[in-house]
């Protein structure tokens, strides 16, 4: 699996409730013969401080291309975990 993510604009959703949030885009990759799980909440945002952000689900109208976080921030890496037993895999924000 393949994994990448680059800083996106936040697109507000009528789910969002007026807070600042911070959107990542991500893509994954199946370049194996498994298959991988895409979930939102197999993901976490890191930022610069080294505070792990939880994904604020239906905040960003473009949730199935990003991951958001809430509060304005810079992302540093998001990490990925398929499922709870999954391996982790982390990938810097460009």
């Amino acid at each position: 699996m393949k994994l990448t993510a680059e800083r996106a604009e936040f697109s507000e959703s009528i789910l969002a409730d007026g807070s600042d949030y911070t959107s990542v885009r991500i893509t994954v990759v199946n370049d194996g013969d498994d298959q991988v799980g895409v979930n939102p909440l197999y993901f976490t945002i890191t930022d610069t401080d080294g505070t792990k952000h939880t994904v604020e689900l239906g905040a960003d109208e473009q949730q199935i291309d990003t991951v958001t976080g809430k509060g304005t921030f810079t992302p540093k890496y998001v990490t990925y975990t398929d499922g709870l037993l999954g391996d982790p895999v982390r990938v810097n924000v460009s």
